[in-house]
């Protein structure tokens, strides 16, 4: 959706190889560039106008595993994003950041609340969003913080529940889950952070945080049996042993974010069936839908 509404040139980076075979980039004129990092972009990079950050270790799970590694890798990518627009004091930076440094909340916290990290990850962002705002006020730079809820989308490809979901049932295999899995997360359609992005990138929004969610909850199990229902599948679920930390429900008030014209536009449960459906499609064409998948 990003790149599909813009005519701009576009520079799209990761230290993986990138296939762009499924965007449409009839409108902007695009570019590739392997690395992890802003300071190697290729020549002629330096008119960069916005740089949005989505790269980081986000798998809950293996940041508890390996909790330096999630440390190591989401702190040194805010401080590459941090020098490069201390370097560039022209451009803007937009950063995405998670409701997880948040920590647990049955009420909607807005931006102004204390971060309260419960477990690796989510401290590791909150460092992230710490060095980031050290330097938008040190270096007084153009930096916007976006934090998000549970992403729901047709091409997610990862240790998330959706695409392990899809791929455990598929597979009639039972679904791992977490505890009780009565945990609760806000969802939203991958659409309606695109369109906060959007906004962002082009200046719409001022310098600062803002919280983007579609304030809908859905527990674990909930989740579970929209995709189960949609595929025709039943349910089958295995329970495990709990984190050793989890958080039991997270929610961000969006308000800030709405007053700039914002507001999440898809149906949280028809966004749900229809990445199962998409995921169930890719997953009989031959993809791998969740490496090393595990419980949740």
């Amino acid at each position: 959706m990003l790149v599909a509404n813009t005519t701009s040139p576009l520079i799209l980076t990761d230290k993986r190889p990138i296939d762009t075979s499924h965007l449409d980039a009839s409108q902007a004129r695009l570019e590739t560039s392997q690395t992890d990092s802003l300071a190697s972009l290729p020549d002629g990079s330096d008119d960069i106008d916005v740089a949005i950050i989505l790269a980081g270790e986000t798998n809950v799970d293996e940041a508890l595993v390996d909790p330096r590694r999630a440390f190591e890798t989401n702190i040194a990518i805010a401080i590459d994003a941090a020098e490069w627009l201390r370097q560039n004091p022209q451009s803007r930076l937009v950063y995405m950041s998670s409701d997880e440094v948040l920590g647990e909340s049955f009420a909607p916290l807005r931006e102004t609340e204390p971060a309260r990290p419960t477990q690796p990850y989510a401290a590791s962002k909150t460092c992230a969003e710490t060095i980031l705002t050290c330097y938008r006020d040190t270096y007084d730079l153009d930096l916007v913080i976006l934090r998000s809820c549970n992403l729901v989308g047709g091409r997610q490809r990862a240790q998330k529940l959706i695409p392990v979901a899809v791929a455990s049932l598929l597979n009639a295999e039972p679904v791992p889950v977490f505890g009780t899995g009565e945990q609760l997360r806000e969802w939203m359609a991958v659409e309606d952070l695109c369109a906060a992005l959007m906004l962002a990138a082009r200046g719409d929004l001022p310098a600062g945080v803002y919280q983007a969610t579609s304030g809908a909850q859905l527990s674990v199990l909930q989740v579970i049996d929209l995709v189960a229902s949609v595929l025709g599948l039943p349910p089958k679920l295995v329970y495990v042993a709990d984190r050793i930390v989890e958080d039991r429900s997270y929610a961000m008030d969006p308000s800030t974010l709405r007053r700039y014209g914002w507001k999440p536009e898809g149906d949280v449960t028809a966004a749900i069936e229809a990445a199962a459906v998409a995921l169930s499609d890719a997953f009989r064409g031959g993809e791998r839908l969740a490496p090393n998948a595990g419980a949740h």
